[in-house]
Protein backbone atom coordinates (compact mmCIF):
# COMPACT_ATOMS: atom_id res chain seq x y z
CA UNK A 1 0.00 0.00 0.00
CA UNK A 2 1.30 3.23 -0.86
CA UNK A 3 -0.42 5.38 1.90
CA UNK A 4 1.35 7.31 4.19
CA UNK A 5 0.54 9.53 7.07
CA UNK A 6 0.23 13.71 6.38
CA UNK A 7 -1.15 16.24 8.98
CA UNK A 8 -4.40 14.95 9.83
CA UNK A 9 -5.54 12.88 7.45
CA UNK A 10 -3.48 10.00 4.79
CA UNK A 11 -1.99 10.39 1.45
CA UNK A 12 -2.23 7.88 -1.27
CA UNK A 13 1.04 8.17 -3.85
CA UNK A 14 1.97 5.73 -6.22
CA UNK A 15 3.22 5.64 -9.96
CA UNK A 16 2.18 3.24 -12.20
CA UNK A 17 3.62 3.04 -15.95
CA UNK A 18 5.24 6.55 -15.56
CA UNK A 19 1.64 8.15 -14.82
CA UNK A 20 1.23 9.70 -10.93
CA UNK A 21 -1.57 8.96 -8.76
CA UNK A 22 -1.94 11.63 -5.82
CA UNK A 23 -5.30 12.17 -5.05
CA UNK A 24 -6.43 14.66 -1.85
CA UNK A 25 -5.68 13.92 1.48
CA UNK A 26 -8.20 11.40 3.12
CA UNK A 27 -9.88 11.24 5.94
CA UNK A 28 -8.60 8.00 7.52
CA UNK A 29 -6.54 5.46 6.60
CA UNK A 30 -9.48 2.82 5.59
CA UNK A 31 -10.93 5.04 2.96
CA UNK A 32 -7.45 6.02 2.27
CA UNK A 33 -6.75 2.51 1.23
CA UNK A 34 -9.63 1.24 -0.03
CA UNK A 35 -9.10 4.21 -3.05
CA UNK A 36 -5.52 2.93 -3.60
CA UNK A 37 -6.97 -0.88 -4.29
CA UNK A 38 -9.98 0.53 -6.25
CA UNK A 39 -7.56 2.55 -8.69
CA UNK A 40 -4.90 -0.10 -8.78
CA UNK A 41 -8.30 -2.55 -9.83
CA UNK A 42 -9.20 -0.06 -12.29
CA UNK A 43 -5.67 0.81 -14.01
CA UNK A 44 -5.07 -3.30 -14.49
CA UNK A 45 -8.74 -3.54 -16.30
CA UNK A 46 -7.73 -0.32 -18.07
CA UNK A 47 -10.24 1.52 -16.67
CA UNK A 48 -10.17 5.29 -16.19
CA UNK A 49 -9.18 6.14 -12.48
CA UNK A 50 -12.04 8.47 -10.55
CA UNK A 51 -11.62 10.79 -8.29
CA UNK A 52 -12.35 10.15 -4.60
CA UNK A 53 -16.42 10.32 -3.81
CA UNK A 54 -17.37 13.00 -1.87
CA UNK A 55 -18.62 11.39 1.12
CA UNK A 56 -21.76 12.88 2.86
CA UNK A 57 -18.95 13.39 5.93
CA UNK A 58 -16.98 15.75 3.85
CA UNK A 59 -18.92 18.94 5.56
CA UNK A 60 -18.00 17.67 8.13
CA UNK A 61 -15.20 19.27 10.39
CA UNK A 62 -11.97 18.04 12.45
CA UNK A 63 -12.17 15.20 14.98
CA UNK A 64 -14.13 14.64 18.07
CA UNK A 65 -11.18 16.59 20.19
CA UNK A 66 -11.99 19.51 17.73
CA UNK A 67 -15.80 19.22 17.60
CA UNK A 68 -16.43 19.21 21.26
CA UNK A 69 -13.97 21.87 22.28
CA UNK A 70 -16.14 24.10 19.94
CA UNK A 71 -19.19 22.89 21.56
CA UNK A 72 -18.20 23.61 25.23
CA UNK A 73 -16.51 27.02 24.16
CA UNK A 74 -19.22 28.48 21.91
CA UNK A 75 -22.49 26.77 23.38
CA UNK A 76 -22.12 25.39 26.89
CA UNK A 77 -20.04 28.30 27.72
CA UNK A 78 -22.96 30.75 27.73
CA UNK A 79 -25.69 29.17 29.02
CA UNK A 80 -26.15 27.81 32.76
CA UNK A 81 -26.61 24.92 34.30
CA UNK A 82 -24.94 23.39 31.19
CA UNK A 83 -22.34 21.35 33.22
CA UNK A 84 -23.92 17.96 32.92
CA UNK A 85 -24.41 18.16 29.33
CA UNK A 86 -20.69 18.62 28.67
CA UNK A 87 -19.85 15.91 31.50
CA UNK A 88 -22.08 14.26 28.99
CA UNK A 89 -20.25 15.07 25.88
CA UNK A 90 -16.92 14.49 27.35
CA UNK A 91 -18.12 10.86 28.16
CA UNK A 92 -19.32 10.29 24.56
CA UNK A 93 -16.11 11.55 23.69
CA UNK A 94 -13.81 9.29 25.50
CA UNK A 95 -15.30 6.20 23.82
CA UNK A 96 -16.01 7.40 20.67
CA UNK A 97 -12.11 8.52 20.70
CA UNK A 98 -10.88 12.18 20.60
CA UNK A 99 -8.88 11.59 17.30
CA UNK A 100 -11.50 9.85 15.64
CA UNK A 101 -13.23 12.04 13.16
CA UNK A 102 -16.24 13.43 14.46
CA UNK A 103 -18.65 12.43 11.09
CA UNK A 104 -17.97 8.91 11.88
CA UNK A 105 -18.54 9.15 15.66
CA UNK A 106 -21.81 10.73 15.19
CA UNK A 107 -23.41 8.64 12.71
CA UNK A 108 -26.58 7.38 13.00
CA UNK A 109 -24.71 3.31 13.88
CA UNK A 110 -22.08 4.49 16.10
CA UNK A 111 -25.40 6.84 17.89
CA UNK A 112 -26.88 3.72 18.45
CA UNK A 113 -23.46 1.57 19.59
CA UNK A 114 -23.16 4.11 21.74
CA UNK A 115 -26.79 3.82 23.26
CA UNK A 116 -26.34 0.19 23.76
CA UNK A 117 -22.82 1.03 25.55
CA UNK A 118 -25.04 3.51 28.16
CA UNK A 119 -27.72 0.59 28.86
CA UNK A 120 -25.18 -2.45 28.87
CA UNK A 121 -22.25 -1.09 30.40
CA UNK A 122 -23.42 2.37 32.38
CA UNK A 123 -27.06 0.94 33.10
CA UNK A 124 -28.71 4.20 32.88
CA UNK A 125 -32.40 4.40 31.83
CA UNK A 126 -34.46 6.27 28.85
CA UNK A 127 -34.68 9.70 30.00
CA UNK A 128 -30.57 9.55 30.87
CA UNK A 129 -29.83 7.99 27.57
CA UNK A 130 -32.35 11.08 26.07
CA UNK A 131 -29.72 13.80 28.07
CA UNK A 132 -27.01 12.12 25.97
CA UNK A 133 -29.03 12.57 22.93
CA UNK A 134 -29.44 16.26 23.63
CA UNK A 135 -25.43 16.66 23.84
CA UNK A 136 -24.85 15.01 21.16
CA UNK A 137 -27.43 16.91 18.84
CA UNK A 138 -25.60 20.12 20.04
CA UNK A 139 -22.24 18.45 18.67
CA UNK A 140 -23.72 17.66 15.69
CA UNK A 141 -24.41 21.01 14.73
CA UNK A 142 -20.75 22.17 15.31
CA UNK A 143 -19.55 19.43 13.39
CA UNK A 144 -21.48 20.14 10.68
CA UNK A 145 -23.01 16.53 10.51
CA UNK A 146 -26.77 16.70 8.90
CA UNK A 147 -29.09 15.59 11.82
CA UNK A 148 -30.98 12.67 11.54
CA UNK A 149 -35.13 13.14 10.79
CA UNK A 150 -35.65 11.39 14.22
CA UNK A 151 -32.59 10.71 17.10
CA UNK A 152 -33.51 7.37 18.95
CA UNK A 153 -34.95 9.08 21.76
CA UNK A 154 -36.03 6.53 24.85
CA UNK A 155 -39.55 6.09 26.01
CA UNK A 156 -39.28 6.27 29.58
CA UNK A 157 -38.40 3.26 31.40
CA UNK A 158 -37.09 1.74 27.93
CA UNK A 159 -34.09 -0.42 28.19
CA UNK A 160 -34.13 -2.85 25.49
CA UNK A 161 -31.61 -3.56 22.91
CA UNK A 162 -33.07 -4.04 19.87
CA UNK A 163 -32.74 -7.09 17.39
CA UNK A 164 -33.58 -8.72 14.33
CA UNK A 165 -36.30 -11.07 14.07
CA UNK A 166 -35.85 -14.18 11.59
CA UNK A 167 -38.32 -12.76 9.52
CA UNK A 168 -36.91 -9.45 9.79
CA UNK A 169 -33.68 -10.19 8.66
CA UNK A 170 -35.15 -12.55 5.47
CA UNK A 171 -36.97 -9.64 4.22
CA UNK A 172 -33.69 -8.10 4.34
CA UNK A 173 -32.14 -10.25 2.70
CA UNK A 174 -34.72 -10.86 -0.13
CA UNK A 175 -35.18 -7.03 -0.52
CA UNK A 176 -31.18 -6.51 -1.07
CA UNK A 177 -31.43 -9.79 -3.06
CA UNK A 178 -34.20 -7.93 -5.20
CA UNK A 179 -32.31 -4.93 -5.77
CA UNK A 180 -29.28 -6.34 -7.16
CA UNK A 181 -27.09 -5.64 -4.27
CA UNK A 182 -25.57 -9.25 -3.32
CA UNK A 183 -22.06 -8.47 -1.86
CA UNK A 184 -24.47 -6.09 0.74
CA UNK A 185 -26.61 -8.65 0.96
CA UNK A 186 -23.45 -11.40 1.69
CA UNK A 187 -22.23 -8.79 4.14
CA UNK A 188 -25.90 -8.37 5.92
CA UNK A 189 -25.73 -12.24 6.73
CA UNK A 190 -22.43 -12.74 8.02
CA UNK A 191 -22.74 -9.48 9.80
CA UNK A 192 -26.13 -11.51 11.61
CA UNK A 193 -24.48 -14.72 11.58
CA UNK A 194 -21.34 -13.71 13.52
CA UNK A 195 -22.51 -10.33 15.57
CA UNK A 196 -18.55 -8.83 13.82
CA UNK A 197 -18.36 -5.19 14.30
CA UNK A 198 -19.98 -3.88 10.91
CA UNK A 199 -16.74 -1.56 10.51
CA UNK A 200 -13.68 -2.42 12.37
CA UNK A 201 -13.98 -6.11 11.85
CA UNK A 202 -15.95 -7.34 8.58
CA UNK A 203 -15.39 -4.78 6.03
CA UNK A 204 -11.39 -5.02 7.20
CA UNK A 205 -11.07 -8.62 7.10
CA UNK A 206 -8.59 -9.73 4.73
CA UNK A 207 -8.60 -13.10 2.91
CA UNK A 208 -4.91 -14.75 5.05
CA UNK A 209 -7.79 -14.04 8.33
CA UNK A 210 -10.10 -16.72 6.60
CA UNK A 211 -9.30 -20.38 6.62
CA UNK A 212 -10.78 -23.96 7.31
CA UNK A 213 -14.28 -22.29 7.30
CA UNK A 214 -13.44 -19.83 10.22
CA UNK A 215 -12.51 -16.28 10.70
CA UNK A 216 -9.99 -14.32 12.72
CA UNK A 217 -10.65 -10.72 13.56
CA UNK A 218 -7.24 -8.89 14.47
CA UNK A 219 -6.92 -6.82 17.62
CA UNK A 220 -10.36 -6.48 18.30
CA UNK A 221 -12.20 -3.56 20.53
CA UNK A 222 -11.04 -5.48 23.82
CA UNK A 223 -6.94 -5.93 22.46
CA UNK A 224 -7.39 -9.50 21.78
CA UNK A 225 -7.87 -11.67 18.56
CA UNK A 226 -10.82 -13.71 17.90
CA UNK A 227 -11.77 -16.72 15.86
CA UNK A 228 -14.82 -17.63 14.91
CA UNK A 229 -16.35 -20.45 13.51
CA UNK A 230 -18.64 -19.77 10.40
CA UNK A 231 -22.24 -21.01 9.90
CA UNK A 232 -22.69 -22.55 6.32
CA UNK A 233 -24.49 -19.39 4.86
CA UNK A 234 -22.09 -16.88 6.35
CA UNK A 235 -19.22 -19.18 4.97
CA UNK A 236 -20.93 -19.59 1.50
CA UNK A 237 -21.46 -15.45 1.68
CA UNK A 238 -17.96 -15.10 2.46
CA UNK A 239 -16.72 -17.42 -0.33
CA UNK A 240 -18.81 -15.60 -3.43
CA UNK A 241 -16.49 -12.44 -2.77
CA UNK A 242 -13.34 -14.02 -3.84
CA UNK A 243 -14.30 -13.46 -7.51
CA UNK A 244 -14.91 -9.59 -6.45
CA UNK A 245 -11.64 -8.74 -4.26
CA UNK A 246 -8.55 -9.57 -3.59
CA UNK A 247 -8.00 -7.77 -0.49
CA UNK A 248 -10.47 -9.36 1.64
CA UNK A 249 -14.12 -10.01 0.95
CA UNK A 250 -15.95 -6.90 1.77
CA UNK A 251 -12.79 -4.27 2.51
CA UNK A 252 -13.58 -2.79 -0.68
CA UNK A 253 -17.38 -1.37 0.81
CA UNK A 254 -17.36 1.24 2.85
CA UNK A 255 -18.38 2.59 5.86
CA UNK A 256 -20.65 5.34 4.42
CA UNK A 257 -22.14 2.62 1.13
CA UNK A 258 -23.44 0.71 3.92
CA UNK A 259 -25.00 3.51 6.06
CA UNK A 260 -27.06 4.92 2.88
CA UNK A 261 -27.80 1.45 2.04
CA UNK A 262 -29.61 1.16 5.31
CA UNK A 263 -30.97 4.14 5.06
CA UNK A 264 -32.60 3.37 1.95
CA UNK A 265 -33.98 -0.27 3.50
CA UNK A 266 -35.51 1.57 6.38
CA UNK A 267 -37.44 4.00 4.19
CA UNK A 268 -38.58 1.01 2.28
CA UNK A 269 -39.50 -1.01 5.33
CA UNK A 270 -40.56 1.47 7.62
CA UNK A 271 -40.98 -1.32 10.20
CA UNK A 272 -37.23 -1.35 10.38
CA UNK A 273 -37.18 2.29 11.28
CA UNK A 274 -35.61 1.92 14.62
CA UNK A 275 -32.68 -0.15 13.37
CA UNK A 276 -28.83 0.52 12.01
CA UNK A 277 -26.48 -2.07 10.41
CA UNK A 278 -25.45 -2.54 13.36
CA UNK A 279 -28.68 -4.19 14.71
CA UNK A 280 -26.95 -7.11 13.32
CA UNK A 281 -24.41 -7.61 15.92
CA UNK A 282 -27.32 -7.24 18.77
CA UNK A 283 -29.50 -9.60 16.64
CA UNK A 284 -26.31 -12.47 17.10
CA UNK A 285 -25.89 -12.15 20.60
CA UNK A 286 -29.76 -12.14 21.15
CA UNK A 287 -30.34 -15.35 19.31
CA UNK A 288 -27.89 -16.98 20.93
CA UNK A 289 -29.31 -16.12 24.45
CA UNK A 290 -32.60 -16.72 23.26
CA UNK A 291 -31.96 -20.40 22.25
CA UNK A 292 -30.72 -20.89 25.44
CA UNK A 293 -26.77 -20.30 25.27
CA UNK A 294 -25.04 -19.55 28.53
CA UNK A 295 -23.73 -16.03 28.83
CA UNK A 296 -20.09 -16.59 28.96
CA UNK A 297 -20.13 -18.36 26.03
CA UNK A 298 -22.01 -15.67 23.97
CA UNK A 299 -19.29 -13.74 25.76
CA UNK A 300 -16.63 -15.08 24.20
CA UNK A 301 -18.54 -15.24 20.64
CA UNK A 302 -18.88 -11.54 20.59
CA UNK A 303 -15.72 -10.39 22.35
CA UNK A 304 -17.50 -8.36 24.71
CA UNK A 305 -14.90 -6.44 27.33
CA UNK A 306 -17.02 -6.69 29.86
CA UNK A 307 -19.31 -8.98 31.21
CA UNK A 308 -21.96 -6.76 31.96
CA UNK A 309 -22.25 -6.00 28.25
CA UNK A 310 -23.36 -9.46 28.18
CA UNK A 311 -25.64 -9.69 30.86
CA UNK A 312 -27.42 -7.03 29.15
CA UNK A 313 -29.30 -9.84 27.34
CA UNK A 314 -29.86 -12.09 30.12
CA UNK A 315 -33.72 -10.78 29.75
CA UNK A 316 -33.87 -12.86 26.74
CA UNK A 317 -33.03 -15.70 28.26
CA UNK A 318 -35.67 -18.73 28.77
CA UNK A 319 -36.79 -20.01 31.81
CA UNK A 320 -34.45 -22.41 32.74
CA UNK A 321 -36.05 -23.13 36.41
CA UNK A 322 -36.08 -27.14 35.10
CA UNK A 323 -32.61 -27.64 34.85
CA UNK A 324 -32.52 -27.20 38.85
CA UNK A 325 -35.02 -29.87 38.94
CA UNK A 326 -32.54 -32.21 36.47
CA UNK A 327 -29.28 -31.48 38.87
CA UNK A 328 -31.08 -32.29 41.91
CA UNK A 329 -32.06 -35.11 40.62
CA UNK A 330 -28.61 -35.98 39.06
CA UNK A 331 -29.25 -35.44 35.73
CA UNK A 332 -27.38 -33.15 32.96
CA UNK A 333 -26.42 -29.65 34.69
CA UNK A 334 -27.97 -26.00 33.52
CA UNK A 335 -27.21 -24.19 30.75
CA UNK A 336 -27.38 -20.81 31.65
CA UNK A 337 -25.00 -20.30 34.66
CA UNK A 338 -25.71 -17.14 36.16
CA UNK A 339 -26.02 -16.15 40.21
CA UNK A 340 -26.63 -12.73 40.62
CA UNK A 341 -24.95 -11.58 37.80
CA UNK A 342 -21.52 -14.10 38.88
CA UNK A 343 -20.86 -16.36 36.44
CA UNK A 344 -18.99 -20.12 36.50
CA UNK A 345 -17.02 -22.01 33.74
Amino acid sequence: MAVTKRGNGYQVDFVVNGQRYRPPVFATEEEAETWEFQARQAIKRGKEVKQPDKAPEAAAQGTVEHVLNEAKNKHWAYRRSSTKAVINAEIWAKWAGYKEKASVALSEDKMHEFIAYLKNERKVGGSTINRYLSALSILMRYAKVPRPEKLPYQANGQNRTRFFTEEEVELVVQTLSLWGKHRERDLFIFLVDTGARPYSEATALRWDQVADRKVTFLMTKNGSDRTLPLTTRAWEAVQRQREHCEDGPWRDISQWQMINLWNNIRAHLPALDDTVVYTARHTCASWQVIRGMDLMRVMKWMGHSSYQTTLGYAHLAPDHLMDNVKVLEGGASPKLMIINGSHKE
